[in-house]
């Protein structure tokens, strides 16, 4: 049996890729950066009028979802985390466009009344405000008439790659009896490693140092592990020991901070954009379109693990089909 899904705040498809996979069928896709949709589009070109895009999420009405509330199965959406990220501006539910946008979550919640949704977000929402926003946002996802179950999950701990990615799941079933039979994933055990998403050859001198950057003494200095990502934390390096790549960020194609750097054969240099989507467990037939390095390295590190969510698509999809 298959089911329907929404993908809001869709980025470059990575829950498209795992709801599919799981038996979905996405009628809707929002995603206002039109960067992000130029990779969207050339992974997921549509060839069904069943399915839309409506790129402000804000502007999403019932009739979009479906002929009647209730039509649609699943709601999936890995809204924006900046302001409730530990590392932003932690402005919470205050700041206008975390506050807009989950009161635009809790309308279509509220009208168009999917089976069941899906929310992720960075691990710093559980502790913004001494845990208020989050008690907050669980308080007012129940008013909209769905019992929940939430978990932090780790894409090194539960979907066999080699990232270590800290994220909070919520998800929301409007049947008491779906929930109570629905499951997060078990941890499993983590047999990829590092090297199994290095690209071994071809890869362009632009990524790698040398002394033409500032830094490069001190880089050299400390960068010595093929077995190791480390990380450039704007005036030292940061070598991450769990022998797993760190949590890929948003900002590491601008410069700066959290820049993920290896050493191989060639010297040091840092990750290539089709490296930083094989940590995200994006499939090697991957498009990438005709953009900057920049843009797609802000569009994996803001993206989500595929087989991560994979995992909770099936679970999902079980439940769904009894």
């Amino acid at each position: 049996m298959t089911f329907t899904f929404a993908d809001l705040f869709a980025g470059v498809g990575g829950m498209r890729l795992a709801f599919e996979a799981a038996g979905g069928t996405c009628v809707l896709t929002s995603e206002i950066d039109e960067y992000a949709l130029r990779t969207y589009r050339l992974n997921f070109p549509e060839n069904s009028g069943n399915h839309r895009y409506i790129n402000d999420v804000l502007k999403i009405q019932v009739k979009d979802l479906g002929d009647n509330p209730g039509d649609l199965d699943v709601l999936v959406a890995g809204f924006p985390c900046q302001p409730y990220s530990l590392a932003g501006l932690r402005k919470g539910l205050e700041d206008d466009r975390g506050g807009e946008i989950f009161k635009g979550l809790l309308r279509i919640l509220k009208t168009a009344k999917p089976k069941v949704f899906l929310l992720e977000n960075v691990k710093g929402i559980r502790s913004h405000d001494d845990g208020e926003t989050f008690s907050y946002m669980l308080n007012e996802l129940e008013k909209c008439g769905y019992a929940l179950r939430d978990a932090t999950l780790n894409s090194m701990e539960h979907s066999n790659v080699p990232q270590n990615r800290e994220r909070v799941f919520i998800v929301g079933f409007r049947d008491t009896d779906q929930v109570a039979a629905f499951n997060f994933p078990e941890p499993i055990k983590l047999k990829k490693t590092i090297k199994s998403c290095l690209q071994s050859s071809n890869i362009n001198e632009k990524y790698y140092y040398s002394d033409r950057y500032a830094a490069f003494a001190e880089i050299k200095r400390a960068v010595t592990s093929e077995e190791t990502v480390y990380q450039w934390r704007r005036h030292y390096v940061r070598e991450n020991k769990s022998n797993v790549c760190p949590t890929l960020t948003a900002n590491m194609g601008s410069g700066g901070h959290n820049v993920p750097l290896i050493i191989d054969s060639k010297g040091i240099r840092k990750l290539t954009p089709r490296e930083t989507a094989n940590f995200q467990g994006f499939p090697r037939t991957f498009k990438f379109p005709a953009i900057g390095d920049s843009h797609l390295y802000h569009q994996f590190g803001n993206s989500v693990t595929v087989p991560l969510i994979t995992r909770i698509a099936e679970e999902i999809a079980k439940v769904l089909n009894g």
